[in-house]
C-alpha cells in the first residue's frame, strides 16, 4: 500500500490509480462490515433463542437515524421460535436491533437484508450456510 509520503512524489495519472484502488477496497471493506454486523445481529438473538438463523424485522427512522425493531426470529428448518404478536417483547431487543441499524448505517447504500418472505415491507436477514469443518484461527488470534 503506498504511503501519504509516496502518493505526494506520484504523477495524476499514478495518483488516480492509487485513489481508485484504495477506494475499492473501502467499499469491499464497508460492505463486508455490513454484513458482519447483520450476522452479529443473528448471533446475538442466539442468546434468547439458541437456534436463531434468521431474523424479520421492521426498519425505520427516528431522530437519531435508522432503527430495527424485531418481528420474527426463525430456526435453520423455516419454524417459528418467536414472533411480537405471539410472544411479546423480545427480551433487551436493542442487544440485537442495534446491530441490524448499525449495518443499515454503516455502508450507505449497501443493505445485506432481503425482503422478508412474510410480508415485503419487512426485511430479513439469515445466516449463510456453512461448512462444519474446523477452520484454522486468524494469526494472532486467541486460542
Amino acid at each position: 500500500m503506498t504511503t501519504v509520503h509516496e502518493y505526494v512524489t506520484l504523477n495524476p495519472a499514478q495518483r488516480d490509480r492509487i485513489r481508485s484502488a484504495v477506494r475499492d477496497v473501502a467499499v469491499r471493506s464497508n460492505e463486508r462490515y455490513a454484513d458482519l454486523l447483520a450476522a452479529e445481529a443473528v448471533l446475538t438473538a442466539r442468546a434468547v433463542y439458541p437456534d436463531t438463523h434468521r431474523l424479520v424485522f421492521r426498519l425505520g427512522e427516528d431522530i437519531t437515524g435508522t432503527t430495527a425493531t424485531l418481528v420474527a426470529a426463525y430456526d435453520r428448518a423455516g419454524g417459528l421460535l418467536w414472533h411480537v404478536d405471539r410472544d411479546g417483547e423480545w427480551p433487551d431487543e436493542s442487544l440485537v436491533s442495534d446491530l441490524l441499524a448499525a449495518a443499515v448505517d454503516w455502508y450507505d447504500g449497501h443493505f445485506p437484508f432481503t425482503d422478508a418472505r412474510e410480508d415485503t415491507d419487512l426485511d430479513e436477514y439469515e445466516l449463510p450456510a456453512v461448512d462444519s469443518a474446523p477452520r484454522a484461527q486468524p494469526t494472532g488470534a486467541a486460542r
